[in-house]
C-alpha cells in the first residue's frame, strides 16, 4: 500500500515526535511511519544505537546517556555475541527509563560522559566496569585490554574497583589479566591462553632487531629470551596479496636473524586439536613444561572460566 503523502514539513522527512506533528499530520499518515519508541514517528526506521539513542531523545530529554554495550559500541570497543541485540542501554541521574526497547540504569551522576559521534555515552573506564555483570571474565579482560590501551594503562580501572556494584568482584580478576600493548581481541585472548597453560608471558607488539640493531619487524607476541615470536594471522591477512607479501618477507626476515616464528589462526585457539598441538609447539620451542591443569582446562575451552551473569538485552 502506498505511503500517504500528507507529511508538511518538518514533518516529510526524518524523525519527529508525535505530540509535534499531531495537528498538522492526519492520524493515517502517521501510523504507516516506522515507531521505534512510543510518542517517535521515524520516515525511515532507525538502525544504528546512535540513530536509536537519537530517536528515544525527543520524548526522554532529560540528563542521559549511553551505557554499557551501547556505550561500548559507539566507543567501538571489542564485544562478545551476547551484547549483540537491538536494545539501547541508557543511563540516568534518577530513575530508570521503562519502555520497549530500552534497559535503562542508575548513576549517571557517578560517572565520566564524553561526546562520541555526536551522542553522550559514559567513559571507557566507567563503561568496562557496567559490563562486568554481563560478559564472560575472559571477554571483559579483551575489553580491558582495548580500554588500557586507550587510556594509556590500566590505573583508569583500577581506580573504579573501590565501587560497591554488581560486577566489581569479577572485574578485578579481569584486572589481573589485563595488559597494554595488544591491539586485538585475538592477541588477547592468545595470551591468557598460553600463559593459562603455564607459558612465559609474552611482550606484546614489540620491534626484532637484526644482530647489528636494525628492524625487522613488529612480532604480535615476543619472548625475547627464547628469541621466539608468535604471530596470529587475521582474515586481513589472507584477502590481501600485499599484505601477505610482506608477511612472507617478514618471516623470511626474522628466521634469517635465528628467530623462531609461529603462526597461528582463529581455529588454532578455537578448534582443540589445534589448540593443543599450538600450545605444545610452543611449549617445545620455549623449553618450557606445561601445567597439567592448566592444559586440562584448555583442552575442553581456550578460554578463561565464568560465563555471562544474565542477558545484556535486559
Amino acid at each position: 500500500m502506498a505511503r500517504p503523502l500528507n507529511f508538511p514539513e518538518p514533518f516529510h522527512e526524518g524523525t519527529f515526535p508525535v505530540r509535534e506533528a499531531r495537528d498538522e499530520v492526519p492520524s493515517g499518515s502517521l501510523r504507516t511511519l516506522a515507531n521505534p519508541y512510543r510518542g517517535v514517528r521515524c520516515h525511515d526506521a532507525p538502525e544504528t544505537v546512535v540513530e536509536r539513542f537519537g530517536a528515544l531523545r525527543l520524548v526522554c530529554p532529560g540528563d542521559l546517556a549511553l551505557s554499557h554495550c551501547s556505550a561500548a559500541e559507539v566507543l567501538n570497543l571489542p564485544l562478545p555475541r551476547e551484547c549483540e541485540h537491538d536494545a539501547v542501554h541508557v543511563m540516568g541521574r534518577g530513575a530508570r527509563i521503562r519502555r520497549r526497547g530500552v534497559v535503562g540504569h542508575r548513576g549517571l551522576d557517578r560517572r565520566e560522559v564524553m561526546t562520541v559521534r555526536g551522542v553522550r555515552v559514559t567513559g571507557p573506564a566507567d563503561t568496562w566496569l557496567d559490563l562486568a555483570p554481563f560478559v564472560g571474565l575472559e571477554d571483559l579482560v579483551v575489553i580491558g585490554d582495548a580500554v588500557a590501551k586507550r587510556l594509556g594503562g590500566t590505573d583508569p580501572l583500577r581506580a573504579l574497583l573501590g565501587r560497591r556494584v554488581p560486577g566489581v568482584r569479577r572485574a578485578r580478576e579481569a584486572l589481573e589479566w589485563i595488559r597494554v600493548g595488544g591491539r586485538s581481541p585475538m592477541e588477547t585472548r592468545s595470551r591468557v591462553l598460553f600463559v593459562r597453560v603455564g607459558l612465559p608471558e609474552p611482550e606484546l607488539n614489540v620491534d626484532i632487531s637484526d644482530p647489528d640493531g636494525g628492524w625487522l619487524a613488529t612480532g604480535d607476541l615476543v619472548w625475547r629470551e627464547a628469541k621466539v615470536v608468535g604471530e596470529y594471522q587475521g582474515a586481513d591477512h589472507f584477502g590481501d596479496y600485499e599484505r601477505g607479501d610482506d608477511d612472507i618477507v617478514r618471516r623470511r626476515l626474522v628466521e634469517a636473524a635465528g628467530w623462531t616464528y609461529v603462526d597461528f589462526t582463529k581455529d588454532d585457539y578455537f578448534r582443540r586439536p589445534r589448540r593443543l598441538v599450538l600450545v605444545r609447539r610452543l611449549a617445545d620451542e620455549l623449553g618450557c613444561t606445561l601445567d597439567p591443569g592448566g592444559l586440562q582446562a584448555i583442552s575442553r575451552w581456550a578460554g578463561l572460566p565464568g560465563g555471562p551473569l544474565r542477558p545484556c538485552g535486559g
